[in-house]
C-alpha cells in the first residue's frame, strides 16, 4: 500500500504539526509523547487500550480474539484521526499506520489465518486509508528504536498483567516487523530515528526537540 504524505501544512506562516510516535511495545512512546506535550502543550491521543473490551482476552487466547482485537483497534484509531482533524497540533501515541504490523505478526505466528489476514488487509488498504485522506498525514514520525531485550525489560517494569505471559517470540517478531516497516516506508515519511535503548529521557528529548525546532523555529523559546 502506498501513502502520500505532505510534511507541512501552514496557516499565517506557522506550521501546524501532527507528530506520531512509532515503535514496538516497550519502546517508551507514552513517556516521550507526554514529555513533548509538556514542553509544547500539544494534545496527546493515547493508545486506545483502557476501554478495549478485547484486550484481556487477546493476550489469553490470541488465535480466538486477534481479528476482533484488530478491528476494534482499527476503528478506535480511525475515530481518533477524525477527532483530531479540528486540532492544529497533536501527538499520536501510536498511529493507525502501525495496525498492519500487529496483524502481520499474528499472521506470521499463525494466530491469524490466511482468510482473516486477507480480509483485514483488503479492508485496510481499500477502505480505511482512502477514506482517511489527509487525516492520515503526519509531519514527523518519531521511531523509538530499541532491542527486544530492552522492550521486554520495560514491559515487565510496567507490569501490565496481560502482557507478562506473552512469549518472547511474539516480542521478537513484533520488533522485527517494525524494522521491516521502517525499511520499506522510510522514503514515504518524515522519520526521525531515535536510539531509545537508554533510560535517559533528556538525552532522547534533545534530539527530538532539535528536530521539531528545525521544522518550526517559532516554537523555540
Amino acid at each position: 500500500m502506498e501513502f502520500i504524505i505532505h510534511f507541512q501544512r501552514e496557516a499565517k506562516g506557522k506550521l501546524f504539526m501532527r507528530i506520531a510516535l512509532f515503535g514496538t511495545v516497550g519502546a517508551g512512546k507514552s513517556t516521550v509523547s507526554e514529555e513533548i506535550s509538556k514542553r509544547l502543550g500539544y494534545e496527546i491521543f493515547p493508545e486506545p487500550i483502557d476501554n478495549n473490551p478485547y484486550f484481556d482476552d487477546y493476550y489469553k487466547d490470541m488465535k480466538a480474539n486477534v481479528f476482533k482485537m484488530q478491528i476494534y483497534m482499527l476503528t478506535a484509531r480511525s475515530k481518533q484521526l477524525l477527532d483530531a482533524k479540528v486540532l492544529q497540533n497533536v501527538i499520536f501515541d501510536r498511529t493507525i499506520l502501525e495496525d498492519p504490523i500487529f496483524v502481520a505478526v499474528n499472521h506470521h505466528l499463525k494466530t491469524m489465518n490466511d482468510i482473516d489476514y486477507k480480509t483485514y488487509t483488503d479492508f485496510y488498504e481499500h477502505v480505511v486509508i482512502p477514506n482517511l485522506g489527509h487525516r492520515s498525514e503526519f509531519d514527523l514520525v518519531i521511531y523509538l528504536k530499541v532491542s527486544t531485550d530492552k522492550a521486554i525489560e520495560r514491559i515487565k517494569e510496567r507490569g501490565r498483567v496481560q502482557e507478562l505471559d506473552t512469549p518472547r517470540e511474539y516480542w521478537e517478531i513484533l520488533n522485527q516487523k517494525y524494522d521491516d516497516f521502517f525499511e520499506r516506508r522510510k522514503h514515504m515519511f518524515n522519520f526521525l530515528v531515535v536510539d531509545a535503548e537508554g533510560d535517559n529521557l533528556e538525552a532522547k528529548m534533545d534530539g527530538i526537540m532539535e528536530k521539531i525546532y528545525q521544522m518550526e523555529p517559532t516554537l523555540k523559546k
